[in-house]
């Protein structure tokens, strides 16, 4: 798969290894349709966190695996993954968790990839009309 990768250098790869929903888990697989650049993907090829892996957590894609409801949606998504099970987590949301990964930024490869997996709860449809430059 081809992504654009940091460790401790920025390079496109063709040969990232792709993602895969396993068996039992709440995610999806996401095709990348479009992908922003912010402030926060240039602070982390600056050092910012120690980051290595793909960049990237502002974008607009597919569900291509996933359960059937929500194949071929047309997705963007929340980037902070928390465990959904801590106190953080259940009365003040995913980003006051403990143990939280971010999308592109902590402990989960980002967007700047062909595909990306993103749990369930994290996605947002896209509306039909709604071009992929605004989403």
């Amino acid at each position: 798969m081809r992504a654009v990768v940091f460790d401790g250098e920025l390079k496109v790869v063709d040969d990232y290894p792709a993602p895969v929903v396993a068996p039992g888990e709440a995610m999806v697989c996401v095709r990348v349709h479009l992908a922003g650049i912010c402030g926060t993907d240039l602070e982390l090829v600056a050092g910012y966190k120690g980051f290595r892996g793909v960049l990237g957590h502002e974008f607009v894609g597919t569900v291509v695996d996933g359960p059937d409801h929500w194949r071929g949606a047309r997705v963007v998504a929340s980037i902070n993954f928390g465990c959904g099970e801590c106190p953080e987590c259940l009365h003040k949301g995913p980003e006051h968790c403990a143990s939280r990964r971010v999308l592109g930024i902590l402990n989960h490869d980002g967007v700047f990839a062909e595909e990306v997996v993103i749990p369930i709860v994290n996605l947002h449809r896209v509306p039909p009309d709604m071009p992929d430059e605004v989403a």
